[in-house]
């Protein structure tokens, strides 16, 4: 497996914005971002090890449902291919989707899936409270998602600054000028817990240092996995 590097543009961002946390992380590794045969990024790659896992463990079933908010293209392609999952994919903005949805106002019935992907979403929903909560109601007893979001490691609190609306202020902030806050992994991991979910955090422990370093993952990545 090779890898190409994260674009240049992130670090020319910061650089010109001055956002301090570029390369702080958990994830998101600079020079094996993304897979040169698949087009994954390190987070996909990480999510695909995680689900082949569990379907060998049976804990997903044919037929049950799943939902893909804001589908990443390698990752879709690969769990439509799985077969496994009645399968359909949401987005506010993008084409080609199943579903037209907000996150914080999703057009499905309560307890409606099985489970869900829900990557790098958090960070640009107004209210992210809201969204959490959303997908805590549509989600099945006993069903789960993966739940991610981009995490700075060290950060003692959140950046958050409603006021930041121009392309400036948000990379110097976020790093990222369509994004509205930056997480801290403890505040991240209390928001979620705060409505409801159990949270498993799976890091190299879990994976082992093999699977990192064939996958070409940080070693402080961690696999935020919820169940309902």
């Amino acid at each position: 497996m090779s890898f190409a590097p994260l674009p240049a543009f992130y670090e020319k961002n910061a650089r010109r914005y001055g956002h301090a946390h570029h390369g702080k992380w958990e994830m998101t590794p600079i020079e094996t971002y993304t897979c040169t045969n698949c087009g994954a990024s390190d987070r996909e790659r990480l999510y695909a090890l995680w689900m082949d896992q569990e379907i060998e463990k049976g804990r997903f079933s044919p037929g049950m449902s799943a939902i893909h908010f804001a589908p990443e293209a390698p990752l879709s392609r690969k769990l439509s291919r799985f077969g496994l999952f009645d399968y359909k994919t949401a987005d506010l903005w993008m084409r080609g989707v199943d579903f037209k949805a907000d996150m914080m106002d999703l057009p499905f019935e309560d307890q409606r899936f099985d489970f869900f992907v829900c990557s790098h979403v958090l960070e640009h929903v107004p209210n992210d409270d809201q969204a959490i909560k959303e997908l805590y109601r549509i989600t099945r007893c006993g069903g789960c998602g993966i739940l991610m979001a981009p995490i700075v490691v060290g950060l003692a609190k959140t950046v958050e600054n409603p006021g930041a609306t121009n392309e400036a202020d948000r990379w110097r902030l976020y790093g990222q000028n369509d994004h509205v806050r930056l997480y801290a992994h403890n505040d991240y991991t209390n928001k979620i817990r705060s409505h409801g979910f159990h949270l498993e955090e799976l890091g190299v422990q879990h994976f082992g240092e093999e699977a990192f370093h064939r996958l070409g993952l940080k070693r402080t990545s961690i696999l935020y996995v919820v169940s309902k």
